[in-house]
């Protein structure tokens, strides 16, 4: 095999000859073996991995981690070096537990991402394998089509109207229109005149095409200048914009104390040095230590639960968006449906013939009526099958013993399969028939047409496509004795049947044909503008998914409205649409009209009462969900083929499909189903408002006992009492007793009725008015009890180092209790839901036994300046503790059965 400098410039015998490769055949698997082993995988070296040094620097950009510094430097300030030093430690710690958390969380999204790969069509050994865009080897036969990515440089050896977008390496947004030609002469020609290459990362437009891979990974042209795309600079996403905005509100609202506590220390004459300490404490238990790891870790764990229910996130404000969606809008074949199309009917010289058998396996009878048929001894039949399987470009292969697999349209793979019961099979008839030229199927044409030559019987046109399309490029019907009249009462009836077939949730496709073709200089857009030769209909089922009902119904449940886009005729959407739940208003249907033809108010109202839509084109699309946006809709689209990018940005979620998708709507999308199916965006919305219901109940959690800790020391202080918690207590209870259950609370089993409810407001903050009430007050109310014991404890004349050992273990205590506060939005938190998130268990019996630590253990007491207690000390301490909380459980029963009458 050699190196080919510049195969534009030889024909393709020269470049097959030179890559030691086979035209039609391609490579052997042990010959791709070895190229792969010598030459490596085809990838370009990935520059955007994480650093683990810039993730540990970034921790350091926080108002928390900025609010502990200042706190440092003040101890250090006023001779305390012991908390000065403990403060420094702390964040170090903090630093520290964010880089794991987020380190790892990083790299479990990189590794989900990195498991969707790419699938490429190769052609090895005469046969075609969907393979990873990873194993291409130098020399390997490739099959593209509209909406692939192209994987690797190549010499094309085939092109079928093939058009491709190079704009991303030539910076010309212009299609280019590709030809298997030689380049002439021997000069360097610039990469946007080698028509006919094609290059790793464009992406197809139209047509199809065939091509040798000669450059793969970083000999590409796209590696050569991989050099030139850096890594942008990441913005902060919604949830990190929020959690800094709740970091200034705790340093407003320390100022505020901090400001309060001087003044009142300035009118009642403590000392300065009194003061500074005071002011180090207020700033050290104002700072959540815990809400930067615990906010990476609840979205790590909640985006791994999303792609174990099959729907990978591709960035992390789409978590959030997800519980805000109010309308889905969705295509048929695939997501609502089976996406396993069975040819069952055809209708051909006014009879109706039925295909029995289900699914990709070619094993079925044609009959009419209770009579079986032979298509070999049918003409009329037999040219209708014939089309359908020339006028096609998906393969039909055996997996396994029985196991069968269309690689390519499932539309198309219905009609290879009925073909291949009778008897039909393309690669046998392709050794006599040779595809000269094709016009590939798109939205706008809606047919496909293909010309064939034969030695035998010369020029054939096939044609299939939406059956009144075809029916209007027809002039004759094919009757027993051969082409006739098409008559305007055979149009009529094959109208009529074609409704009533679609009413029945079938599929159908118009089939025709073209011979004796006379004029050869003709091009075939020409030639199918003449009379086309009209054969029958073929009528094809997809049956609506197992479960896709019950989940239309959940996401109405939800506030979701589902709204059906599809390119089918109206009939056949209707059926399916009625069959699957969606509610179909039939006079908000758009009868004679398009949505292009509607203006942009129009659609707003008809979209306020119409979900579905067929003969949707990807345009169409796009002013859909302008207009829903404009009705001030959260927008969430599935989309699969390349003209649904636009659509997938437009939309506040874009869904693109994992199996059938493009590589170029996956790269638009936001999210990505890997298993195609509507109940996994229903799924992926429980589990984005889980996750977020998580975040709150564990900011709930550490503002709430931070606030405490604040308003404990303000009000010792207002009522002239020492200064209940060194800062050494305060930054043990931040970091020990705040940390690990804000944490568990990231494995929250999910609420009651949490798809009952409506769709969350996008624009409202994470701690909305109301929470802020609620915090503040739950804060209020579980100081009291540590407030109370401590003044109690103080009275009895204890050593103020004992007496703050009582107020710290009751604080401490009263903190673990304010987890049954928070981790039930609407019911009380002592529920059986408890046993099933075993992380909050054990990180309530851990937190509780390094209190004992902190209390017992020589020498920890020393540096917490703390002491043993007694038993009647401790009876103090669980009284404290206990109180408010059965107060604050009362409030929220009270609460909650005002809800329920």
């Amino acid at each position: 095999m050699k190196k080919i400098k510049k195969p534009y410039l030889e024909s393709i015998d020269e470049v097959e000859k030179n890559l030691s490769t086979d035209k039609k055949e391609g490579l052997t698997s042990e010959e791709a073996a070895k190229r792969l082993k010598k030459n490596g995988e085809n990838r370009l070296e990935e520059k955007s991995e994480i650093s683990i040094w810039r993730v540990f620097i970034e921790q350091f950009k926080s108002i928390v981690m900025l609010l502990l510094l200042v706190a440092a430097i003040l101890s250090f300030f006023i001779g305390e070096m012991v908390e000065g030093i403990a403060v420094l430690v702390v964040i170090f710690i903090t630093a520290l537990l964010g880089l794991i958390m987020e380190y790892k969380a990083g790299k479990s999204i990189e590794a989900l991402q990195k498991s969707v790969h790419s699938k490429a069509k190769v052609i090895r050994q005469g046969k075609t394998h969907e393979i990873s865009t990873k194993k291409i080897v130098m020399g390997d036969l490739i099959k593209i089509e509209e909406g692939d990515k192209v994987p690797g440089d190549g010499r094309l050896i085939k092109s079928e109207g093939l058009s491709l977008n190079e704009s991303m390496l030539t910076g010309e947004s212009d299609p280019v229109k590709k030809t298997c030609e030689a380049l002439e002469g021997d000069e360097e020609v610039k990469l946007a005149n080698r028509k006919n290459m094609v290059f790793m990362g464009s992406s197809v437009l139209k047509g199809s095409g065939i091509f040798i891979v000669t450059a793969t990974s970083s000999q590409t042209e796209i590696g050569k200048i991989s050099e030139m795309l850096k890594n942008t600079e990441q913005e902060d996403t919604p949830l990190e914009k929020r959690l800094e905005q709740t970091g200034r509100y705790l340093i407003v609202l320390t100022l505020i104390i901090t400001g309060l506590v001087a003044i009142i220390g300035y009118f009642t004459g403590k000392p300065l040095e009194d003061m500074l300490k005071t002011s180090v404490a207020l700033a050290i238990a104002a700072v959540p230590e815990g809400l930067p790891a615990a906010a990476t870790i609840t979205l790590a764990i909640g985006m791994n639960r999303m792609v174990k229910k099959k729907a990978l996130v591709r960035n992390l404000p789409a978590v959030e968006t997800l519980g805000s969606a109010t309308i889905f809008c969705t295509d048929k074949t695939g997501t609502l449906t089976e996406n396993e199309m069975t040819l069952q009917k055809i209708i051909v010289n006014e009879r109706e013939i039925d295909v029995s058998g289900t699914g990709y396996e070619p094993k079925g009878d044609f009959k009419e009526g209770d009579s079986k048929i032979n298509p070999e001894d049918d003409p009329a039949l037999s040219k209708v099958l014939m089309t359908g399987l020339l006028c096609n470009d998906a393969t039909l292969q055996e997996k396994e013993s029985d196991q069968w697999e269309v690689v390519g349209d499932p539309t198309e793979g219905a009609l290879i399969v009925g073909a291949k019961k009778a008897g039909f099979d393309k690669k046998k008839i392709e050794e006599t028939y040779e595809r000269i030229d094709v016009i590939p199927f798109d939205s706008k044409r809606m047919f496909m047409a293909v010309l064939y030559q034969s030695p035998e019987e010369g020029q054939k046109i096939f044609l299939k496509g939406a059956p009144d399309k075809v029916l209007k490029m027809c002039g004759q019907i094919y009757g027993e004795d051969g082409p006739r009249e098409f008559t305007e009462d055979h149009r009529q009836k094959l109208q009529e049947k074609n409704k009533e077939l679609a009413m029945e949730s079938y599929r159908i496709l118009g089939l025709a044909y073209k011979e004796n073709l006379d004029d050869k200089d003709l091009s075939l857009e020409d030639e199918i503008e003449n009379e086309m030769v009209f054969l029958g209909f073929v009528a094809m089922v997809d049956p609506p998914r197992e479960g896709v009902k019950a989940s239309i119904q959940e996401a109405s449940e939800a506030g979701i409205r589902t709204l059906m886009l599809t390119g089918d005729q109206e009939e056949t959407a209707m059926g399916i649409a009625k069959s699957v739940g969606i509610e179909v208003d039939e006079a908000a249907m758009l009868k004679d009209k398009s949505v292009e033809e509607l203006s942009t108010e129009a659609l707003k109202d008809n979209l306020k009462h119409n979900s579905m839509y067929a003969r949707i084109t990807p345009k169409d699309k796009l002013k859909i969900i302008s207009a829903l946006k404009d009705n001030h809709e959260i927008v969430a689209m599935t989309g699969d083929g390349v003209n649904d990018a636009p659509a997938l940005k437009k939309a506040d979620i874009g869904i693109a499909m994992g199996i059938r998708g493009t590589t170029v709507a996956k790269e638009s999308s936001d999210m990505i189903l890997l298993d195609d199916r509507y109940g996994t965006i229903v799924e992926a919305v429980r589990q984005g408002r889980v996750i977020f219901d998580n975040i709150q109940k564990f900011i709930h959690y550490l503002l709430s006992c931070n606030l405490s800790e604040i308003i404990f020391i303000f009000l010792s202080i207002l009522l002239g009492l020492p200064v209940p918690l060194v800062a050494l207590q305060i930054l043990w209870l931040n970091v020990v007793t705040g940390v690990f259950p804000a944490l568990a609370m990231a494995w929250e089993v999910p609420e009651n009725k949490v798809m009952q409810r409506k769709p969350r407001d996008p624009k409202s903050p994470i701690i909305t008015n109301r929470y802020k009430v609620l915090i503040s007050f739950q804060g209020f109310v579980i100081s009291l009890g540590p407030l109370a014991t401590y003044a109690f404890v103080l009275a009895r004349d204890l050593e103020l180092s004992q007496a703050r050992t009582v107020g710290f273990m009751t604080l401490a205590m009263v903190h673990l209790l304010q987890v049954f506060n928070v981790r039930r939005k609407n019911g009380l938190g002592y529920d059986r839901n408890f046993i099933k998130n075993p992380y909050l268990i054990g990180a309530l019996i851990l937190t509780l036994s390094l209190q004992f630590v902190a209390v017992y253990v020589p020498g920890i007491q020393g540096i917490l300046n703390t002491s043993a207690l007694s038993i009647d000390l401790w009876l103090y301490i669980i009284i404290g503790a206990f109180v408010p909380n059965i107060l604050l459980q009362v409030i929220a029963y009270i609460r909650n059965k005002r809800k329920e009458a």
